[in-house]
């Protein structure tokens, strides 16, 4: 499954504050509170007036029920069962003399109409538009309820992205009036395709499908930017114009709303004639507006009267929007390039001036100012804002750059965000520019922050450090034994330099040395001297890493010493898990992916050691909720993809239970003397 949400684009900037829209948010906001607190207050009254009266109507199945009441409670669909259920009884009471009928009928009718007002006097019912009844008040404030968090919000959102742009061309009265206008006919016409529809139609959705109408004829050519997720793994960002987006949106609703039409032809479910009619009321008022010229005679000259720029070049934005929204692109590219070079800090031009750059393949020339302004965005420590526009740039024109010190602010960031990935890219673009001629201090924070992702590129810049005149004494000191203790490192592990290519023949060469900081030195051990000699002889060498996603076949680690890597998880022999709960610390869940099986007599077991603490599995399938369930599909993935042992067994590895044990050396032990026993199960 495919999820795709707007979440912003490139008109986003307004001439005055969008009051009326703020207005109808809060309202939505406020309301949907109230009613959430009523409903709840009265779900107990309604559950037990319903089970009062199903009770007793099953008890005297002979007595007639509203049919009203009926579809209330049973439904349509299930009328028909109910009924055949209802004959049984029947048939079994009509033996019996009933000789108080018509008390029973009328106690029955007496709770059916207590149930029925109840439900009446529910907010939804009582506020919302029931198409059988055709109330006009109705007709305005069912577009202020909502039938939970998740409607609520999706609307929010989308009139946040649409309402103020609106608002701000079209001015407050005209946006007012249009937007109550378009909710009430759109929800007219949603009960012309359900006139007996007997439930309430509610939501702002018909007159925001107006609005979003509306913004494809106003901003025809914007680009809109959209998160996707897919399958729960795959995730990112891209741009589309309105001319394009808007118009497969309305289809999809089109779509279905005729395929909902066929199976429920009474209504129900997602209001999806409301959109699309909402959506075409939308479009035919803006292309009124357009031919009519309301907005360039009347409103505009208005809106220009109130509002008093104190930034010229934002003035010139506005004007060149507009000559956009004409499609006088050329008009407004000159007028934004104008604007840039009498004012390039000024970012709504720059960029403005980048985007339609791009659009007339003028790219090059808006490059200069865009960087400038990439720039002044690091200075002011804006550096998601930044890092955006930074990838936009290059994904452009590949070749531009931005000064050293800006790319390196940008490379330290991306380390802190833990992107290994894009950090290593942006400092192997670093490592050929720098020189003697380059800041020490900077050099000595390069060397620094690439030790986190690339060690080899670290070496690189020591090495240029230690030649560098500007880096003192002492600070050269320190850094010799760094880069002795750097290629120590290397040189014991040169096999595992990049382990997407790592072979067969490369493995049986690995030869890492444990780790011999206190914390982390029981990572490779030996077992006690009481078992066999084959076995004292084995010993486990753990790479820590820390997994970032998976993807065609392989595991995106960020491995400590080694920086980010890709493992084929065909390498992978075996897989184990097991939690550890030390009573001296918090338990945690160690992952071993073994790159030798432990069953061989190979006297180092390698493996790439993943531990629950380092990571966040719900991170890597943001379906889940749940921490524990988000690792066992981790696992299971593990296995499926690897096509790994299971070690000891399917079940202890899928945590079904884990096996426990006091540490890590317990557990190592038993992994080496193929003994698995934990203390949980002694």
């Amino acid at each position: 499954m495919i999820f795709v949400i707007p979440i912003g684009h490139e008109s986003d900037k307004v001439r005055r504050l969008p009051w009326i829209s703020f207005i109808i948010m809060a309202a939505c906001l406020i309301i949907h509170t109230l009613v959430s607190v009523e409903i709840n207050q009265r779900a107990k009254e309604l559950k037990s007036g319903a089970k009062e009266l199903v009770d007793y109507y099953f008890k005297h199945p002979y007595l007639k029920l509203d049919p009203e009441t009926k579809k209330l409670i049973f439904g349509e669909r299930n009328n028909e069962e109910i009924e055949e259920m209802l004959d049984i009884y029947r048939r079994d009471a009509a033996r019996s003399i009933h000789l108080f009928q018509e008390e029973e009928q009328e106690k029955l009718d007496k709770l059916s109409k207590s149930l029925i007002n109840t439900v009446n006097d529910l907010p939804y019912r009582k506020w919302g538009f029931i198409p059988a009844k055709k109330s006009f008040i109705g007709l305005l404030t069912y577009m202020f309820i909502h039938g939970g968090w998740l409607h609520l919000l999706g609307n929010l959102l989308l009139l946040y992205l649409t309402g103020p742009f609106i608002e701000d061309v079209w001015g407050r009265p005209i946006y007012t009036g249009f937007y109550l206008i378009v909710g009430m006919l759109s929800a007219l016409m949603f009960a012309q395709h359900f006139p007996h529809f007997t439930g309430p139609l509610i939501g702002a959705s018909g007159a925001i499908a107006g609005l979003m109408g509306a913004f494809l004829i106003r901003y025809w050519n914007t680009r809109i930017k959209f998160f996707f997720i897919f399958a729960f793994i795959f995730r990112g960002t891209f741009k589309a114009p309105a001319w394009l987006m808007l118009p497969l949106w309305v289809l999809f609703e089109f779509f279905n709303a005729n395929a909902i039409g066929s199976v429920n032809a009474e209504g129900g479910g997602v209001a999806h004639w409301a959109h699309v009619w909402g959506f075409v009321f939308g479009v035919a008022a803006a292309l009124g507006m357009k031919a009519l010229k309301i907005e360039e005679k009347y409103v505009h000259p208005k809106i220009e009267a109130q509002v008093h720029f104190v930034d010229e070049g934002y003035k010139a934005f506005e004007e060149a929007m507009l000559k956009k929204s004409e499609g006088k692109l050329d008009e407004a590219y000159a007028l934004l390039l104008g604007a840039a070079r009498k004012n390039p800090t000024n970012n709504d031009v720059v960029e403005g001036l980048w985007n339609l750059g791009v659009e007339l393949g003028k790219e090059n020339e808006a490059a200069e100012f865009f960087i400038r302004s990439i720039e002044n965005e690091i200075r002011r420590d804006q550096m998601e804002i930044a890092l955006n526009n930074f990838m936009d740039l290059k994904e452009k024109i590949p070749q531009a750059s931005l000064s050293l010190t800006y790319k390196f602010m940008l490379m330290k960031h991306l380390t802190e965000r833990k992107d290994f990935k894009e950090a290593k890219e942006l400092a192997n673009e670093l490592v050929e520019e720098v020189d003697l001629n380059s800041s020490g201090g900077l050099l000595q924070n390069f060397a620094s922050t690439a030790l986190e992702f690339s060690p080899l590129i670290a070496k690189k810049v020591i090495e240029l450090c230690l030649q560098h005149p500007g880096i003192p004494v002492d600070e050269k000191d320190k850094l010799k034994t760094e880069l002795d203790e750097l290629q120590k490192r290397l040189q014991a592990t040169e096999a595992v330099n990049n382990v997407e290519q790592v072979t067969t023949e490369a493995k049986s060469q690995l030869e890492v040395k444990p780790v011999t900081t206190e914390a982390e030195s029981q990572l490779a051990v030996e077992p006690d001297r009481s078992e066999t000699s084959l076995i004292t002889k084995k010993s486990i060498v753990a790479i820590k890493a820390t997994p970032l996603g998976i993807k065609n076949g392989k595991i995106d680690l960020n491995m400590e010493g080694f920086g980010q890597q890709l493992l084929p998880l065909n390498s992978v022999q075996s897989i184990a898990a097991a939690e550890i709960s030390s009573p001296q610390e918090m338990p945690f869940l160690l992952i071993d992916l073994f790159l030798d099986d432990p069953k061989t007599n190979s006297t180092k077991i390698r493996t790439i050691r993943l531990s629950s603490i380092d990571f966040d599995p719900k991170k890597l399938f943001p379906g889940f909720q749940d921490d524990w369930e988000a690792l066992k599909a981790f696992i299971s993935i593990l296995l499926k993809v690897s096509g790994a042992t299971a070690y000891p067994d399917q079940d202890s590895v899928l945590l079904d239970p884990p096996l426990n044990f006091y540490s890590i050396k317990e557990y190592e032990k038993s992994i080496l003397s193929q003994k698995f026993t934990s203390f949980s199960q002694v």
